[in-house]
């Protein structure tokens, strides 16, 4: 017979196969597509703007779904929604697949976002349920390193699949792979979450903060596009910090938020938050970037720029465990900080690229932002949920995954407003567009190379900003340690 401590390292055995394919799945599908945007751009007569949004559009849908998540699943359970994400996926598949025009794939990538948000959002929530905490690192380093193997898979065969089957394929092919995640996670999956309040959701609070998103996000489209929306913009921007207090205040005085707002009073979980925002933005733009550098200006095919940003998702590989094993041994402030201070280092190494760099050197830098990335993401969401009361893991896990698509939203438009200040944005999205073209109203693809290397600069920055922030983790920790 087995003993007790037999089943329940089979039972923790089992939940991580599932949640490690369920990050695997959403991995290939964040990179099977960077490489192969401008095809389908061109297959579909999308200009920047809609390109802009088709990357966006998977963000957005994932983000503004994070506060139903949060409640649902505290209120009914994670593995019902868990698995129905699986099929959003799946059907989303089939839409962007066979879409027509650039306006249904972004329909269909929203949608898409929602059922990778379940599948992400709810995958820590459920290894955190079932998982001892002083493994727990170690775990979610192993989650993450699952979706970074789905990376590069999808950065490695995204051309392939182009050139052999087709843009449409890079979709398609989730919907085999994804119902057989989905079987697997019926099959295996059981609940250790017993819900303890009554059903109810904060439509208002879902509505305030879809508002705030979506305002936001077209202000800083319209920024981007220079001179002529500029007042649009700015009523825009005015108006989603409006949505945004509205949203706060509305948050705090109803009994059942959307969001526990309460949570930012446990400085752990306030900290580990703003560093994961701030990580973020430095973080979202990094492939979209180095594709354009590596496609447009060095003139490499897709096949070859998706194989030549495997090196950061294989250093990730590496080091995404070794930060979950450090933060379980050492506690989680130092290897964060590490972490953040060798990504920034790498992102300083790439601000100076030029077209005539060193291709070794790129890879060094990736490999450098790979270890960085490893020592800071798992140990700084470990952290995060264990910081919080067990009741409330499917709001903090939303929150963190709020946070995190957030950044990685205002990423992209971070990098595009501090690449329009060296090159102006018609002339950036000619180069872009124009592959081969070099020189266009006196400016030239060298122009677009130091542009590119200035939005490198602003997103180490950006990474940088967030080291206080994890540090007075430590400061606020031994303070309570000392006072008790």
């Amino acid at each position: 017979m087995c003993s007790d401590a037999e089943k329940g390292g089979s039972k923790i055995l089992s939940v991580i196969s599932v949640t490690t394919l369920a990050s695997f799945l959403t991995g290939l599908n964040a990179r099977l597509a960077v490489v192969g945007l401008p095809i389908i751009a061109s297959a579909l007569n999308a200009d920047v703007d809609m390109m802009l949004w088709i990357i966006q559009g998977y963000m957005f849908g994932s983000t503004i779904i994070q506060l139903i998540i949060g409640r649902l699943s505290d209120l009914y359970g994670r593995v019902r929604l868990f698995n129905l994400g699986f099929l959003i996926f799946i059907c989303a598949a089939v839409l962007a697949g066979f879409a027509p025009n650039p306006y249904v794939l972004i329909v269909a990538r929203m949608i898409q976002g929602i059922g990778g948000a379940l599948l992400m959002t709810l995958s820590v929530t459920i290894l955190t349920d079932n998982v001892p905490s002083n493994s727990l690192g170690t775990w979610l380093g192993v989650n993450q390193v699952a979706w970074r193997v789905g990376a590069v898979a999808g950065l490695s065969l995204s051309g392939v699949i182009i050139d052999v089957m087709g843009w449409r394929w890079i979709y398609l092919i989730y919907v085999p792979i994804g119902f057989i995640f989905y079987l697997w996670g019926m099959h295996t999956l059981k609940e250790a979450y017993k819900p303890e309040e009554k059903p109810r959701i904060d439509v208002g609070g879902f509505t305030l903060f879809t508002a705030f998103l979506i305002s936001i996000l077209l202000s800083l489209t319209l920024f981007t596009s220079g001179t002529t929306y500029i007042q649009m913009a700015s009523i825009l921007l005015v108006l989603s910090l409006i949505f945004l207090a509205i949203f706060v205040l509305w948050e705090i005085r109803i009994q059942q938020p959307a969001l526990d707002l309460r949570l930012f009073k446990i400085w752990q979980f306030t900290g580990g938050i703003t560093a994961q925002l701030l990580y973020s933005i430095g973080f979202g733009s990094f492939s979209t970037l180095l594709v354009l550098y590596l496609e447009i200006v060095r003139g490499f095919s897709a096949t070859s720029s998706g194989l030549l940003i495997v090196p950061f998702e294989a250093s990730y590989l590496v080091f995404g465990v070794l930060g979950g094993r450090l933060s379980d041994k050492y506690g989680y402030v130092p290897v964060t900080v590490i972490g953040l201070i060798s990504s920034a280092t790498a992102f300083l190494g790439l601000s100076t690229i030029n077209p005539s760099s060193d291709v070794n050197m790129i890879i060094f830098y990736e490999v450098m932002f790979g270890f960085g990335t490893g020592l800071f993401l798992s140990p700084n969401t470990s952290s995060i949920m264990t910081s919080v009361p067990a009741g409330k893991r499917g709001v903090a896990s939303s929150l963190r995954s709020v946070s995190a698509n957030i950044g990685m939203l205002l990423s992209l438009n971070v990098a595009i407003l501090s690449m329009v200040q060296y090159i102006p944005y018609d002339v950036a999205s000619a180069l872009i567009s124009s592959k081969g073209v070099e020189d266009l109203g006196g400016y030239t693809l060298a122009d677009l190379s130091n542009a590119i290397a200035k939005s490198f600069m602003t997103q180490a920055l950006a990474m940088l900003a967030a080291i206080p922030f994890s540090l007075s983790r430590a400061i606020k920790r031994g303070r309570k340690v000392k006072n008790d």
